[in-house]
């Protein structure tokens, strides 16, 4: 058989278990409300959580960095793409995430994705003979930089404490490092991020905080749950595409950790620059997260999660989280319900195995802070109108 058969093959097997992936296509500015393959729904789907990707600040500012300095950056930042934006961004990222010690050296590095910066940390800085601990429902950017690293990989249960100390404490001798999301991704629930950082210090254990969902929505500032415990990781990864509303990734760290990221983190090294248009977008919007506008937005974001929850039953994650899943079990009802919804204008995206466990398909729901109490009324109601039906 060719490579296309094989391919043919797998496809066919996918689609026999409801597990053929076929993303739909939206058109216009994300919003309250998209159209989604033609036909406008209210999105309950986005990580835009402080409803920022359509602001207009935002994009004079990047038609801004574009009159002056053009669409690409040409070259990876060791080359020629090193532009003073990027420089510019990670100085006002450091200073907002208050990295210790960093004074004029910058100790933030900037990447093209979230997932370019988990890969690029963990794998610059383990490698054989070191140990690294995950939590079980870590993302996949996690799990692939803990692979490629070549460390000794040990998973633990998700936020058991208990069993991340007994690990730690049967492992003598090479580097280790502790990982873990602060706000999960599928299920909305959070870290422990004290009693991690406490369980580190006791094993001599370096912590590292992915604050993906959490950058932005929560804490002081929006500097995340780490920050909002009171607790400085040796190194937080913060995206700025979801809260911030832009794109790119960023590592907070010490500057001889960044220092090093220059020269071991093939994801930065080996990749072209971030648009100049883009350092100067996300420096916006970070103006905007940081200020009490930031705060009003935050305080929105929360009391529309905690509606959604009053409204419709038997929804995960923390009271005041943005993502909020509703477990269904098997993955073909999960996308009849998530089609149902469509019909009913609701977009919740079925999410199924690989991305989380077997048997917990879930309809993985989103609130953002620009969501109208109206709409999350009317949402509810589709909703529990479609979980009717189906019983």
């Amino acid at each position: 058989m060719s490579l296309d058969d094989d391919a043919r093959a797998e496809l066919k097997q996918l689609e026999a278990v409801n597990r053929l992936r076929v993303p739909r296509v939206v058109d216009g500015a994300q919003g309250s409300r998209i159209t989604v393959d033609g036909v406008a729904v209210l999105d309950l789907a986005s990580n835009d959580y402080l409803s920022l990707a359509n602001d207009n600040r935002i994009a004079r500012a990047a038609q801004a960095a574009i009159e002056e300095a053009g669409v690409g950056a040409g070259a990876s930042r060791l080359i020629s793409g090193n532009h003073r934006r990027h420089v510019g961004l990670e100085r006002a990222l450091a200073d907002w995430m208050r990295v210790p010690g960093a004074r004029d050296e910058t100790a933030v590095r900037t990447f093209g994705s979230g997932y370019a910066a988990n890969v690029g940390v963990l794998t610059a800085l383990l490698g054989p003979g070191d140990v690294v601990f995950s939590d079980e429902l870590d993302h996949a950017s996690i799990i692939d930089g803990c692979r490629l690293s070549r460390a000794e990989i040990v998973v633990y249960p998700h936020r058991d404490l208990g069993a991340l100390e007994a690990s730690l404490s049967s492992r003598t001798g090479g580097r280790k490092l502790v990982v873990s999301e602060s706000l999960f991704s599928m299920d909305g629930d959070l870290a422990d991020v004290a009693a991690l950082a406490a369980v580190c210090k006791r094993h001599d254990a370096a912590l590292m905080i992915d604050e993906a969902h959490a950058i932005g929505a929560r804490g002081p500032e929006g500097r995340g749950v780490a920050a909002e415990a009171g607790v400085i990781p040796d190194l937080v990864v913060g995206t700025c595409g979801k809260a911030l509303g832009v794109y790119g990734a960023f590592v907070a760290t010490t500057p001889a950790i960044a220092q090093l990221l220059w020269n071991r983190a093939r994801t930065l090294v080996f990749s072209t620059a971030l648009p100049p248009m883009i350092s100067s977008a996300i420096q916006c919007a970070l103006e905007i997260v940081r200020g009490t506008e930031g705060d009003d937005r935050r305080r929105a974001l929360a009391e529309r999660a905690r509606l959604l929850r009053a409204r419709v039953r038997d929804l995960g994650g923390a009271p005041d989280s943005a993502i909020a899943p509703l477990v269904i079990g098997d993955d073909r009802h999960v996308m009849q319900l998530s089609g149902q919804l469509l019909e009913r204008r609701v977009f919740a995206q079925g999410i199924r195995f690989p991305t989380v466990p077997e048997g917990t398909a879930r309809l993985r729901m989103s609130v953002r802070s620009g969501l109208a109490t109206e709409d999350i009324e009317s949402a509810a109601i589709a909703i529990n109108d479609a979980l009717s039906q189906e019983t």
